[in-house]
């Protein structure tokens, strides 16, 4: 699988309710070995709930980010959350299909997870 195939797609709960697009991936790099870098495996995508289009890394910190694209983005992806890939069931053309409801992970990190402190 390409991350072009997955970039753009609409995601659907285990209902076939819309939730999404997802926008971005997270993956995490596995331990080295023998003077080659860890393989990169595929842990989470990030979801939209009303924009495909990429946040730019403008949800990577504030680090002399432009007010004037940095809101705009910031107002397009509200409410974007975290869906570790195993909530995947599979992936169709221009569509992931989750096969549980997924936890409620936000990716702003000054939003609470709903149920905690």
């Amino acid at each position: 699988m390409l991350l072009s195939e997955l970039l753009g797609s609409t995601v659907q709960n285990k209902d076939g309710r819309h939730i999404g697009y997802v926008v971005d991936v997270r993956f995490q790099r596995q331990p080295a070995g023998r003077g080659h870098e860890g393989a990169l495996t595929l842990i989470a995508l990030i979801v939209s709930p009303h924009s495909r289009m990429s946040f730019y890394g403008y949800e990577r910190g504030r680090v002399d980010q432009p007010v004037a694209i940095a809101k705009p983005i910031g107002w397009l992806h509200r409410r974007s959350r975290v869906i570790p890939w195993e909530c995947v069931q599979r992936v169709e053309t221009d569509a992931v299909i989750l096969g549980v409801d997924p936890p409620d992970i936000p990716l702003d990190v000054r939003r609470a997870i709903p149920g905690q402190r």
